[in-house]
C-alpha cells in the first residue's frame, strides 16, 4: 500500500515540479479496464513497475504529448497525468 500511495504521491509531485503537467483524478480514464485504454492510446512507449501498480508511458515530449497511466492488479486505471503543448486541455 506504501507503494501505491508512493506512485500516486510521484505523479503529484510531478505535476507541481514541472509546468504543462496536469494530472487527472477524475475523467474519461478512470476506471478503464487495459482493454479499453489499449484501443484508445495503443501500445505504450514504455513500462515499469511502480509498487502494486503499472506505469504505462504513451507518447513522448518529442510529439508534443506524454500522458503517464497508473494500472492496478485488476488491470483498472488508477491515476494518470499528461504534459506537453500538444494534449488535450482538459
Amino acid at each position: 500500500m506504501k507503494l501505491a500511495l508512493g506512485a500516486l504521491l510521484l505523479l503529484t509531485l510531478c505535476s507541481c515540479k514541472s509546468s504543462g503537467i496536469a494530472q487527472h483524478r477524475g475523467g474519461d480514464l478512470m476506471g478503464l479496464d487495459s482493454f479499453a485504454l489499449a484501443s484508445r492510446y495503443g501500445t505504450p512507449a514504455s513500462y515499469q513497475h511502480q509498487g502494486e501498480y503499472l506505469q504505462l508511458n504513451y507518447g513522448s515530449t518529442a510529439v508534443g504529448c506524454q500522458v503517464i497511466v497508473l494500472v492496478d492488479q485488476q488491470q483498472r486505471v488508477a491515476g494518470w497525468a499528461s504534459a506537453g503543448r500538444s494534449c488535450p486541455a482538459r
